[in-house]
């Protein structure tokens, strides 16, 4: 039980990390000098910058609700259990990735079929439990 709450803390941190960097980016994007007329170059060099930076938060609304089912799967004694084959994930897989959803072989063979995981993107991006007050409080 005592290794579940350590684990439980450490998805958490690794939560709160992910929701302070996003809260620092929309500092720097909203601190940014808004520009009335601007040189092609740059516009395209900003644009280019706002669309690495909508990627990068796609990623990381994608891991925060990996952690979020982690956390989940903990507490409904589930965790460490691969979706695919119900087999037990290794504890060295799980140390380096804590919210890894299957074991490597079915992990592996998912890749190669072209599938992310059981879920669609859609589903993924549609994070309702992070709030932009989440965001901003870790901000100040």
């Amino acid at each position: 039980m005592k290794k579940n709450v350590v684990l439980v803390k450490k998805l958490q941190k690794m939560r709160a990390d992910i929701l302070k960097e996003i809260g620092d980016n929309i500092s720097t994007e909203r601190r940014a000098p808004q520009r009335d007329v601007g040189d092609f170059y740059d516009d395209a060099e900003s644009e280019k910058g706002r669309q690495l930076s909508h990627l990068l938060s796609e990623r990381d609304r994608i891991k925060l609700a990996q952690i979020d089912d982690a956390i989940e799967k903990i507490e409904d004694d589930t965790y460490g259990i691969c979706e695919e084959c119900g087999c037990e994930i290794p504890k060295k897989r799980l140390n380096v990735l804590p919210f890894a959803r299957c074991c490597i072989e079915c992990q592996s063979d998912m890749e190669r079929q072209g599938i992310v995981n059981n879920e669609t993107m859609e589903d993924k991006l549609l994070y309702k439990d992070v709030s932009i007050t989440d965001i901003e409080s870790n901000d100040e």
